[in-house]
Parts: structure tokens; C-alpha cells; sequence
């Protein structure tokens, strides 16, 4: 039930950032912006100014996701190889604030914890602008400084490099692709 949940975000993450093509409530894309990016071990991906946030009340309990993505209007991200195009995907429990959030390790972690604690799951797929696969991983441990600019738009850096750990391959996944990376995030938005 999970995988199958996990799959759907990531599928209505990309059905939103193709429909919307821009950052916050714009409807235009702000292009790509090279000191805004993230990287998993040696792949580095920049943002391609498409992001998107929604709000959920599972269980009536208000979840915010937000995505970036690496596509631009042109296409985005084909330098990595198989691991070209990514999208890192970030759920929190209630309206974020600016602040420090807690990684917590799957999407059970994350249901069960108090939303004082300041929990959030962090995403991230890598191999989106292929046609030979994509492979998500979720971050097990680490913090991420999560800021609102005036335009509404969230931003995101981790603290330090977070351990990732592969949870779902779609369509075969990315050939080779490591049981866990390295992510680093440098003001994704």
C-alpha cells in the first residue's frame, strides 16, 4: 500500500508540475537557476523553476507536499546519463514554518509523529527524463531548513548530506542504481 501510495504522489507531482509549469501560484516558469540545485552522490541536478505545493487532510490530519522538479518548459535535465531529470518531493504535517525539520525515515514514521516534532519526509527521484526508468529514494535521517520567501514559495537546504535509501523502482528503474546515495540540497525551491 505504500509503494502504491508513494507512486501516486509521485505521479500527481509530475501530472501538477507539467500542468502548472511554474513555481508557487505563477503559471510561468521562472527558468533554471544554477544556485538552486541538489545532488545525489556525484549527479548534480538544477532547478528548473517548475515547483509546485499541495495540502491533503488524510485522516484529518493537514499534510503539505511540496516538488521541485529539474524540468524546464524546454525539456530540463539530460546531462546525468540514466540518472538524468530528477524531482525531490517534501511532506510536512500542518503549514510549514520557516525552521529546522527533522528526516524521518518512510511514510510510517511520518503518519505516527507528532507534529510538534517538526517532522518531514523527504522524496527524491532521479531518472524522470529517461525513458528507460526511474528510481526513488527517501532520506532516512538528517534536518532541512525549510524558509517561505515573500512570494510564498518554499525553499529548502539540507543541514548536512543525508543518507538516502532506494524505495521504489518505476518502469525497471534506473539500471545499476545504488541501495542508497548521498543527497545534498542547496535552497531547492
Amino acid at each position: 500500500m505504500t509503494k502504491i501510495f508513494r507512486a501516486g504522489i509521485v505521479t500527481l507531482a509530475a501530472a501538477i508540475l507539467t500542468a502548472c509549469g511554474g513555481g508557487g501560484s505563477s503559471t510561468s516558469s521562472t527558468g533554471a537557476n544554477p544556485t538552486s540545485y541538489w545532488t545525489m552522490d556525484s549527479y548534480q541536478y538544477i532547478n528548473g523553476g517548475n515547483s509546485a505545493v499541495s495540502t491533503s487532510s488524510p485522516n484529518g490530519v493537514l499534510v503539505t507536499t511540496a516538488v521541485v522538479s529539474t524540468a524546464t518548459l524546454s525539456g530540463g535535465d539530460t546531462s546525468n546519463g540514466a540518472y538524468s531529470g530528477s524531482a525531490l518531493t517534501f511532506a510536512f504535517k500542518g503549514t510549514p514554518l520557516t525552521g529546522v525539520y527533522t528526516v524521518v525515515p518512510d511514510r510510517a514514521t511520518f503518519v505516527a509523529a507528532d507534529a510538534s516534532t517538526a517532522p518531514i519526509l523527504v522524496d527524491v527521484t532521479v531518472g524522470v527524463a529517461t525513458t528507460t526508468g526511474s528510481t526513488q529514494y527517501t532520506a532516512s535521517s538528517g534536518q532541512v531548513h525549510v524558509t517561505r520567501d515573500t512570494s510564498g514559495t518554499y525553499h529548502f537546504t539540507s543541514v548536512a548530506a543525508m543518507p538516502a535509501a532506494k524505495t521504489i523502482n518505476v518502469l525497471g528503474g534506473v539500471a545499476g542504481a545504488p541501495a542508497t546515495m548521498t543527497l545534498t540540497i542547496v535552497d531547492a525551491y
